[in-house]
């Protein structure tokens, strides 16, 4: 009778928190989902096809919002596209928006590499040697006969010795004494001490010296040589006989010679004069039948006349009836003046350039449709499209930026692109499985005012297939640019259609 409760209050805990489990989804969960979206543009959850359908979630969860778009609740989805308020409102949202792809970029930047120093131990202390030493004791300049200040070796130091002994003996330093015991054998040494002998300055080195010299063979060596030379001495004995001074040998500074410089201007005028002889000569005697022989090559090779085919002001005599045939298959928009009485006055000229290739964009309609016009090598119009706006995102975050412009994941560069309308693209741009990066456009435009700033373009280009028969578009495109200019950085996305060149009547 035990057994059955225990088994039904399992039961009953284990249905508990599955329902629990299923109603509350994780955190992360939801922070995936909501940087995952921007402008209702989204990355599906599988597969590779970017999508702005409903995304199921769970009852609990409120959709996020962003750039003025809300992802679809669950219960009902909409692809009306939102309100786009006036010129100030886009500017504003446009500078906001750049300030956010600034902050994008700047978190995709790889962190700068930190060199660390390397640490460097303190080094040993290297105890001094036994031997005296005169490094470190600065001479004066002018010599002195008593103290023998002025090198006494010719310019090279002596050897050093680090004695634990007196300072000087009066008159004369320790360094010298024990340089003039090193070198006893030099002339004039040995006679210093001959002749100080009876000083006491002399005594008491000697009997630091000898003192030493119980401990140090080397000293013991340097005193028995010196009692010997004292030995073989003998006369009158000077107390003021000055230590022996050697001065070091100057050599006299070296001439340099002076670059003939009078020379090279003499030189470089006689060859600029001879120039101007041959000139002179040549132009009299053979110009004329130079520039006959060479008249006629010159006409042949000019180069052919390159209109001037776009302007600020041009019209443009656009038939309304291609916009009407493409209306069923594109999402594509007539220019305003194209409906009435069909001409259109081009208010902005634009040349992007991307890849060595160049387009020139003649803006309509205040710049939201442009036809987009390209040359041949000769200069002659051979491609024509017309471009009108579908949509237009400012990204308000660097999270919503990377649903864009992300390495792995961003919309511009996917293989396939969905509007809201739920029409597919393919990417026309460097076909493939994978996501590329978005190509890179420069465009300058020019005004009626002059020149405007830049504009800066990560870009794709989309298509898809109608199917509808000539003279109705059997292709309809897609183009999707993140837009950089000074202080403003919006997304763009323009629908398009191809116009036949003759239409234009460009002149």
């Amino acid at each position: 009778m035990t057994g059955r409760p225990v088994s039904l209050a399992f039961s009953l805990a284990l249905l508990v928190a599955f329902t629990v489990g299923w109603a509350t989804p994780s955190d992360s969960w939801a922070k995936s989902k909501s940087s995952s979206s921007s402008g209702g543009y989204s990355r599906p959850s599988s597969g590779r096809t970017p999508s702005t359908r409903a995304i199921s979630a769970p009852r609990s969860r409120t959709p996020s919002t962003s750039g003025g778009y809300s992802r679809p609740r669950s219960d009902s989805a909409s692809t009306s596209y939102a309100i786009r308020g006036g010129e100030s409102d886009r500017a504003l949202a446009r500078r906001a928006s750049k300030q956010a792809l600034d902050a994008f970029r700047a978190s995709t930047q790889p962190p700068p590499e930190t060199l660390s120093r390397p640490q460097t131990s303190t080094p040993a202390t290297v105890s001094a040697p036994r031997r005296p030493s005169t490094a470190g004791i600065s001479y004066p300049r002018q010599p002195s006969a008593w103290t023998g200040s002025r090198s006494w070796t010719g310019g090279q130091a002596a050897a050093p010795v680090a004695r634990q002994a007196a300072a000087s003996f009066s008159p004369w330093s320790a360094a010298l004494l024990w340089g003039l015991l090193e070198s006893v054998s030099r002339p004039g040494h040995a006679e210093f001490f001959y002749h100080h002998a009876e000083d006491p300055g002399y005594r008491a080195w000697r009997a630091e010296a000898e003192k030493q010299a119980r401990d140090d063979p080397q000293i013991a060596r340097q005193l028995a040589a010196l009692d010997s030379r004292l030995a073989g001495m003998s006369g009158p004995r000077d107390p003021d006989y000055p230590p022996p001074i050697v001065e070091p040998a100057v050599e006299p500074p070296a001439q340099t010679e002076s670059f003939p410089y009078g020379a090279l201007l003499a030189a470089l005028f006689l060859l600029l004069l001879g120039a101007l002889v041959t000139i002179l000569i040549w132009r009299k005697f053979f110009g004329d039948v130079a520039k006959r022989r060479s008249g006629a090559p010159a006409r042949a090779a000019r180069q052919p006349y390159r209109p001037n085919w776009f302007r600020v002001g041009m019209t443009l005599p656009v038939d309304p009836s291609l916009f009407i045939l493409a209306a069923p298959y594109s999402a594509i928009q007539a220019p305003e003046a194209a409906t009435a009485s069909g001409l259109l006055s081009v208010e902005t000229v634009g040349e992007a350039v991307c890849e060595g290739l160049t387009w020139y964009r003649l803006y309509v309609s205040g710049g939201n449709s442009f036809f987009q016009v390209h040359l041949d090598a000769r200069g002659n119009p051979d491609e024509c499209r017309y471009f009108s706006l579908l949509d237009e995102v400012t990204p308000a975050d660097a999270a919503e930026w990377g649903v864009w412009l992300d390495e792995a994941e961003g919309l511009i560069g996917w293989p396939e692109f969905e509007t809201k309308d739920g029409r597919l693209y393919q990417r026309l741009w460097s076909a493939g499985e994978r996501r590329v990066a978005p190509r890179a456009i420069h465009e300058t435009l020019e005004t009626g005012e002059g020149s405007a700033p830049r504009r800066r373009q990560q870009a794709m280009l989309y298509a898809r297939s109608t199917g509808a028969v000539p003279p109705a578009p059997p292709t309809d495109y897609l183009l999707v640019s993140a837009v950089d200019q000074e202080d403003a950085a919006w997304v763009t996305i323009h629908t398009g259609i191809d116009l036949p060149i003759a239409s234009l009547q460009l002149s």
